[in-house]
């Protein structure tokens, strides 16, 4: 491990080195609860020439450089909506009021959607790119999804699942938590999210060295709204929807109170959401026989969350978070299928009657110690996390079929567990030359205990079958070290990292005894450079590298064989190993609002799942590691304003995408487009109008055709503007689908579903409040990737 630590110290140690100080000047801005204040606008003229301007960063800090060193007479002037402009001459070197500016609320300050034209929507560094949806018509009633389908570069499936620039897939974090659901639940959980409580999203297509190496894709990292009222602050949302012949309803309810220096904080929500299906499945074998089945599916699901906190200010630089998350799910689904199936000359009919009841719970606690060490934003932060989970499934299985021979009944039982325990600790020091040192290590331990209990029909009674039935318990341990570096250096910002991740794992399959036991170790450097062409006009040009991994998820490693029908069967794969993938892009923004760019992605022993005939007209889907893939392509975002009140944010992305699975290659040139159009009429009601187009494009060894969606929606202010009620109409033209074709090894598969999206519902959000504003405390978790790979 010395040679280990010897590289990463060699690394951290050259890049500090070519770094050259600059003339720079430091400070930070707080309001007056001493709370850090995240992009205000920080200008500096000499007499009436403009010298140079920052933007404070997320806790407060700002720098200004220039080429060119400092003396004489200089005018500060600090400004951001909600507050009181801050101006201040001085005589350099006199700058010690630098260290702590205070901003004073302004009390006669417009409504946000009123200003929000005021300040650009994306904000760019050299690692990522902000959406400021505070400040912006994001802020204007809409959920947490909602949010997400109006960002620039971001594309929102109908089934919940989100990409960035092509066919990356991400991992979705909100206060640094991430969220380890299943897609469907991560959408449902999004929409009780309200946009009035969303300070902005950062969206990281390769992430840097402080984040865990896990993940292919990128990272959206949804952060809430720090800034909130003294005293009591409360707020409720319902929203109900027609989904073709069901209904859809639910509620939320928060709340947060400050006395002194202790904070609480609560909320809950509750979903209900019921609708029906629709699916067929046609599947010609290798020996020409064919199968047709359509499906019925029918949804009644319940969820509930909870949250519950408490935080305790230490005098001014010490603070102690707890913090409890709990979520339920109930959920019951039949199906109904009829079958028709031709092995040569005859003809086979028969129907299968199905359902599934899964009742699952997480709950996860998070201890967390912040020490903020000076004020220009060094700290200290310790993070112990423990997260439980469960889940109880039962599937029911009933066919008959004009062929007696072919009956069957069968239920499967699949209990699941899991256990995360996590400590993390990270360091940061900003050094008075804008130069910031991150370092940081990571420790967690998860156990996965998979359980299958299947059980035949004979005979008028349930019979264990053993050779269907699977017992598996996996234990993992992660051991992580990172450090990183960052130097700004006039126009230009520079950022170096690695990180260092020791795996150990361990299998069990308890009635068979098979078994394995792997350790391994990488390390995963990343590089971003950004430099500013002309900051008058916010030209910029930016490049980053990054390598990264991703585990197999628990369930995946499991050897088990689950039948779903008599036609599908789910395998697990214990021989999966972790895919690596080298990420490189360069991109330009133009007058801050105009951006381009170029990406490259190579993976190798990429992890995707697999469909291919077993015989006896039996099709497995299992995991598999792929020989690699490629992605390459260009991403543009083109916002515009055709008149006052009117914006438009167009996206767009062009990218080549292939798979290789040993002598089987797939590839396609694919390209998505997204226009959104807000129109503001004042006083009356807000109109967004939102197309999304994605072509056709491939996936492991599938094939997917081409999406598109209009939606329309209206929002107006209420009660005060406490209240806002918002009317949608999803999916006008009914043409939003699941489809996909597999043609792999003479088997060809052709896959439709349909869900209830044409839909129209309202949505009504109260907000009321109390007292002074203080700062709603977020506490951070440590066991991020691991929870995100318990899976539902």
């Amino acid at each position: 491990m010395t040679l280990r630590y010897i590289l990463l110290i060699l690394l951290l140690t050259f890049t500090y080195k070519c770094l050259n100080a600059q003339h720079t000047l430091t400070g930070k801005i707080i309001d007056s609860s001493r709370n850090p204040l995240a992009f205000a606008t920080v200008i500096l003229h000499a007499d009436t020439n403009f010298i140079a301007g920052a933007a404070t960063d997320e806790k407060g800090g700002f720098y200004i450089n220039t080429n060119e060193p400092f003396h004489g007479q200089y005018t500060l002037t600090v400004s951001l909506i909600g507050f009181q402009t801050y101006t201040r001459s001085f005589s350099y070197p006199d700058t010690g009021f630098l260290s702590q500016i205070t901003l004073l609320q302004d009390k006669k300050t417009l409504a946000t959607v009123t200003v929000a034209a005021k300040k650009p929507l994306v904000i760019r560094k050299a690692d990522r790119y902000i959406v400021d949806v505070e400040n912006s018509f994001l802020a204007n009633g809409n959920s947490g999804l909602d949010v997400l389908r109006k960002s620039p570069g971001v594309w929102v499936s109908n089934n919940g699942g989100i990409k960035i620039k092509g066919a990356q897939s991400v991992m979705v974090m909100i206060n640094d938590v991430v969220q380890r659901m299943s897609e469907e639940e991560l959408a449902e959980y999004l929409k009780t999210i309200r946009s009035e409580n969303i300070s902005r999203i950062e969206v990281i297509a390769n992430p840097p060295s402080e984040f865990e190496a896990a993940g292919a894709g990128g990272i959206i990292h949804i952060i809430l709204k720090k800034v909130k009222t003294e005293g009591f602050n409360a707020g409720i949302s319902t929203q109900y929807r027609q989904q073709g012949k069901k209904p859809y309803y639910g509620g939320t309810a928060t709340a947060d109170y400050r006395v002194k220096n202790l904070y609480l904080s609560g909320g809950y929500s509750y979903v209900k959401d019921r609708s029906i299906y629709l699916a067929t499945n046609d599947i010609i074998y290798p020996d020409k026989s064919i199968y047709n089945s359509r499906t019925d599916r029918n949804n009644n699901i319940g969820r509930q969350q909870y949250r519950l906190g408490i935080a305790l200010d230490i005098g001014n630089d010490h603070t102690i978070n707890l913090q409890t998350l709990a979520t339920t799910n109930d959920l019951h689904e039949s199906f109904i299928t009829g079958i028709r199936f031709l092995p040569g000359g005859d003809t086979i009919t028969g129907i299968a009657n199905s359902g599934r009841n899964r009742d699952a719970s997480l709950q996860s606690t998070t201890l967390n110690y912040v020490w903020r060490i000076d004020s220009t934003g060094s700290q200290l932060k310790v993070i112990a996390d423990y997260t439980i989970s469960s889940k109880t499934e039962l599937n029911n299985f009933y066919s008959r079929y004009n062929d007696p021979l072919r009956n069957s009944t069968y239920r499967n039982h699949t209990p699941n567990s899991t256990d995360i325990l996590s400590l993390q600790a990270d360091y940061t020091k900003v050094l008075s030359n804008k130069t910031e040192i991150k370092a940081g290590s990571k420790l967690s331990s998860v156990k996965r205990d998979n359980e299958i209990i299947r059980e035949d029909y004979t005979d008028n009674k349930w019979v264990f079958n053993s050779g269907g039935s699977n017992h598996f318990i996996y234990k993992e341990y992660l051991l992580m070290f990172y450090s990183s570096l960052e130097k700004t250096i006039g126009r230009l910002v520079l950022k170096a990292g690695l990180r260092a991740e020791q795996t150990y794992t361990k299998g069990n399959a308890v009635p068979s005894g098979q078994g394995f036991n792997r350790d391994y170790f990488g390390l995963f450097p990343s590089m971003f450079m950004m430099y500013t062409v002309n900051e008058k006009k916010g030209n910029s040009v930016r490049l980053n590298y990054t390598r990264r991994l991703q585990r197999p998820s628990f369930n995946a490693l499991n050897p088990y064989r689950l039948q779903f029908d008599d036609y599908t069967v789910l395998i697990g794969n214990p021989d999966l190993l972790p895919q690596y993938s080298h990420n490189i892009s360069a991109g330009y923004t133009l007058r801050n609002d105009y951006s381009a760019e170029l990406y490259f992605s190579r993976t190798n022993n990429v992890i995707a799942e697999l469909a291919s005939s077993a015989g006896n007209n039996v099709v497995e889907y299992q995991s598999r590691n792929f020989t690699n893939s490629t992605e390459y392509g260009i991403s543009l975002e083109a916002p515009f304003k055709p008149a006052k009140g009117w914006t438009v944010n167009n996206s767009f992305s062009l990218y080549n995408l292939s798979y290789r699975i040993e002598d089987y290659s797939i590839n396609r040139t694919s390209f998505s487009v997204k226009s959104i159009h807000t129109i503001v009429w004042k006083k009356v009601m807000d109109v967004d109008v939102i197309a999304d187009y994605r072509s056709p494009y491939v996936s492991a060894n599938s094939r997917v055709p081409y999406m598109f969606t209009f939606d329309v929606e209206f929002t107006r202010s209420i009660l005060k503007n406490q209240g806002r009620v918002r009317l949608f109409l999803a999916d006008i033209f009914n043409t939003q689908r699941e489809k996909e074709t597999i043609d792999y090894k003479g088997t060809q598969i052709n896959f439709y579903q349909k869900r209830p999206t044409r839909v129209i519902g309202v949505a009504f959000t109260y907000t009321f409040r109390t007292g002074k504003k203080f700062s709603n405390k977020r506490i951070d978790q440590g066991n991020t990737e691991e929870k995100g790979r318990i899976g539902s």
